[in-house]
């Protein structure tokens, strides 16, 4: 079943489509060492903003995984220039067709909500590496959201869960991460930025509609869904 909030990100090519935009990506990889020999994993890579970034800036080997396959033609068509090593794959992140203890770092933006979210950390458990790190920025409810609020963002963003941050961390535990740290969030760090649009050349109405819905929540109900940085180990 279609994802109509994923079709909008998707259609409109909006990268770094989570909170704290493209600044944050920035601010969480370069707090880690990431070094050329390394393998990252970008678990639901959009139009691949992060992982162009990632091998252009660091040299590292980059595999970016997405299942949209508009997100996968504008990733495509965003790395062709690029003299980097990103291996690009069409696929559910909850099961690759990767080996087993692959990957120094994974990386996912404001990705796992969308998925289920217990298969998509044990698949990650799954390809980390024993010493490696999971750099997670997921949406996260307030602890006195109400019930009508939750119910809205479900349906709006076509998710089956809002969690807060200690449901956060109980899952993470219960998928084998050990070592589960909540990273300070950048105070200048803008929470809804938009700053790099690729749009299609069409795109339906109904999802202009689905963006002044989202809009109008956030001006609603902003204030009762948030997000957490997580840096996580097995």
């Amino acid at each position: 079943m279609s994802n109509k909030y994923l079709d909008l990100l998707s259609y409109f090519g909006i990268g770094s489509a989570h909170p704290g935009g493209f600044g944050l990506t920035q601010f969480i990889l370069g707090k880690e060492k990431i070094q050329a020999a390394q393998s990252v994993l970008d678990i639901g890579c959009g139009t691949g903003k992060t992982s162009a970034f990632l091998a252009t800036k660091y040299g590292c080997n980059v595999t970016a995984v997405d299942n949209h396959p508009i997100m996968i033609e504008k990733a495509r068509e965003r790395f062709k220039p690029l003299e980097a090593d990103i291996h690009l794959i069409e696929g559910d992140i909850t099961c690759l067709p990767l080996e087993s203890d692959s990957f120094d770092i994974i990386i996912s933006e404001s990705v796992l909500v969308f998925t289920d979210i217990a298969l998509a950390l044990s698949e990650a458990a799954r390809l980390l590496k024993k010493d490696g790190k999971l750099l997670l920025i997921e949406m996260t409810g307030a602890s006195n959201a109400s019930e009508e609020v939750k119910h809205k963002v479900l349906e709006l963003y076509g998710i089956q869960q809002l969690m807060d941050e200690e449901e956060w961390k109980e899952i993470l535990k219960k998928a084998g991460f050990s070592h589960i740290e909540i990273l300070e969030n950048p105070a200048d760090m803008n929470p809804v930025e938009i700053e790099d649009m690729n749009p299609s050349s069409y795109i339906d109405m109904t999802l202009y509609e689905v963006w002044d819905e989202h809009n109008q929540f956030l001006a609603d109900f902003g204030n009762m869904i948030g997000y957490r940085i997580f840096k996580c180990q097995l």
